[in-house]
């Protein structure tokens, strides 16, 4: 167990996180900590507990044991989390039979200014009228990321954001990344893409429930041997 931190304003803190299915224990305390203007990288095999992991930094579930705190507040409690943190699945919570406005008017609560920052960062103001069902997976992608942030949240949570995009899709959200922590805000993403890991502060390999600090080129060098 590592050593307990001080809490400090605008400091994510994660501490001894454990979580298990059944007998099977699929995190083992872990712990690290992310200042604003961070990205954090989690790379590992799949089925290796990165989504785990991400749905209990973001408030969807809980962990058996241990804690989450942000800007001094407990991140496990739903009522706070959804407020400081957007959360982007690996399959795009979003009405397929909507356009793309309505759908940003679910998350933002019936009224979406036009110019909004982040419908120019992403690329989707020509896009407000189309459907979900008739978009591209690059299209939808980013604006999932869009209705994810509809609270200004400090903290984004994605997983594996990118993953099946072509070039051009994922230099528009990986540029977005960039703006957002440019801003003071923190990322944490799960990833096999090589260009995200450039873009991480810090990145911690997870294997067998526990996590390992390591550098890029580390990290490029498990993806090379075949982390996927």
């Amino acid at each position: 167990m590592e050593k307990e931190f001080d809490n400090n304003d605008g400091l994510l803190i994660v501490q001894n996180i454990t979580q298990r299915y059944g007998r099977r224990k699929v995190l083992k305390d872990i712990t690290f900590t992310a200042e604003p203007g961070s990205c954090i990288g989690i790379i590992g095999v799949n089925g290796g507990g990165k989504s785990t992991l991400l749905t209990i930094l973001a408030g969807i579930h809980s962990p058996r044991s241990g804690s989450v705190t942000f800007q001094g507040k407990n991140m496990l409690r739903k009522s706070v989390s959804r407020h400081l943190a957007g959360y982007l699945p690996q399959d795009d919570p979003l009405m397929e039979e909507l356009t793309a406005e309505d759908n940003l008017r679910l998350w933002y609560g019936g009224k979406v200014s036009s110019d909004l920052p982040v419908l120019t960062q992403l690329q989707l103001t020509e896009l407000m009228n189309m459907k979900v069902r008739n978009m591209s997976g690059g299209m939808k992608r980013r604006l999932a990321i869009a209705c994810s942030v509809a609270n200004g949240q400090p903290l984004l949570i994605l997983d594996e954001p990118t993953s099946s995009l072509d070039l051009h899709q994922k230099k528009i959200i990986q540029d977005y990344i960039r703006e957002y922590t440019k801003n003071g805000g923190i990322v944490i993403l799960s990833t096999h893409d090589v260009m995200e890991i450039r873009l991480c502060t810090h990145l911690y390999y997870l294997q067998d429930g526990t996590t390992t600090p390591v550098d890029v080129e580390q990290a490029l060098n498990m993806l090379q041997e075949g982390i996927s």
